[in-house]
């Protein structure tokens, strides 16, 4: 395994560590900033409450925090530049600048989650990647090297006390870098993430695609989102058989390092489904693989493929509709057809029997009619000739 510098935490190092304290103190001073002479508080403040009080000030102070990212961003890139072109005399030297500067970009990312909670973290992340364009500083941690920084992070968590929801002490935290089972989990994260470094280089100087690293099979509902009040859109993905491969390759950026294929062949029911909601198919659409790639730029290949199912107008009209409502269960909509069915014969053999009772009245009406008419007739003829034989009589 590759690294970049010299070991990450040496004697020398100490007053480095304290450094990039220092840089991460002033990065968020904007972010979580109390005066004293604004506020009092009785005890000691939960993560919650100072991140509630300081909301408002760290959205305006999102034009610092911006330029401060940028700063930080082309100073990352040209340590990176430096290194990969130093010559081998140099390259030490380079190696041990740059490595500097990525762990000055872990810290950056791992201290909103070692300060408080989730919802408290998540709001000083939001705000470094909106302040980057909505990235995260520097393409973020490397995919291959994920789950390592996690086992880091929840480690400073617990030695300095931001899981217990309390505020987290800079100087403390400090110290607790240098701990032993702490230099033991960062050199693990470390390796992964000067490898990802150093093949997403090799791979941008001899324009090769990057190996693959990894391959799982994940659920729609995981894809998408798991949903309890399920209805439409998310009704119909959580009834799907079909499963999505998620393709990892080598590199220090989620983007074009993760790649999400349907496995094998996308769901019957496809055209619909994006129709419903585009966005979330965006990345996904309706391409299928049998397994992943064995190299990134094919992946990208079938990624930049146009989707093959063409969303029509009134498929868009439809979907906005089904959109609303959860499909009903084939079994049950086979019981409706049948109910509707039998309830149709009932009704036209109803209506056929009251036909049959109106054309029988029908019937004895007319004839009575046409008795009736006949008797009139006769008593008016015999009437008439009643009449004739008196006048005969009495001339």
């Amino acid at each position: 395994m590759r690294h970049l510098g010299s070991a990450p935490f040496s004697a020398s190092r100490s007053l480095r560590v304290a450094r990039c304290f220092a840089l991460l103190a002033g990065l968020y001073t904007a972010l979580a900033s109390v005066a004293s002479a604004e506020v009092i508080w009785i005890g000691r403040p939960t993560v919650r409450d100072y991140m509630a009080y300081n909301a408002q000030k760290a959205v305006e102070s999102y034009v610092e925090l911006s330029q401060n990212m940028a700063q930080f961003e082309s100073k990352a890139e040209q340590a990176r530049k430096v290194y990969f072109s130093a010559a081998p005399s140099q390259r030490a030297a380079a190696g041990d600048a740059f490595g500097q500067v990525l762990f000055e970009k872990d810290l950056l990312i791992a201290w909103p989650q070692v300060i408080g909670g989730a919802d408290e973290g998540r709001l000083i992340s939001d705000l470094m990647a909106l302040a980057n364009n909505g990235r995260p500083p520097d393409g973020g941690v490397p995919p291959s090297a994920r789950k390592a920084f996690a086992g880091w992070v929840a480690s400073l968590r617990i030695r300095v006390g931001g899981a217990a929801g309390l505020l987290s002490d800079p100087a403390k935290a400090a110290a607790v870098l240098q701990n032993s089972a702490s230099l033991q989990e960062y050199e693990t994260y470390r390796r992964l993430r000067d490898q990802a470094e150093i093949d997403d280089w090799e791979s941008q100087r001899s324009g090769a695609g990057s190996r693959l690293l990894a391959t799982y099979s994940i659920r729609p509902a995981t894809y998408f989102g798991e949903n309890v009040m399920m209805k439409g859109f998310d009704y119909r993905i959580a009834q799907l058989k079909n499963e999505i491969l998620q393709c990892e390759y080598a590199g220090r950026k989620a983007e074009g390092s993760i790649f999400h294929f349907w496995k094998g062949e996308p769901p019957e029911n496809i055209a619909m489904l994006v129709a419903m909601n585009r966005s979330g198919f965006r990345g996904l659409e309706d391409h299928g693989v049998e397994s992943c790639p064995a190299e990134s730029k094919w992946a990208e290949a079938i990624y930049s493929t146009r989707r093959k199912v063409d969303i029509t107008l009134q498929m868009e009209k439809e979907a906005q509709i089904q959109a609303r409502y959860p499909p009903a269960d084939p079994a049950q909509v086979r019981a409706v057809e049948a109910r509707n069915a039998a309830a149709r014969q009932k009704l036209e053999e109803r209506n056929s029997i009251d036909e049959a009772k109106r054309a029988k009245v029908q019937s004895a009406v007319a004839a009575a009619r046409q008795a009736r008419d006949r008797s009139a007739t006769s008593a008016a003829r015999a009437e008439y000739q009643e009449c004739v034989r008196e006048v005969r009589q009495h001339p």
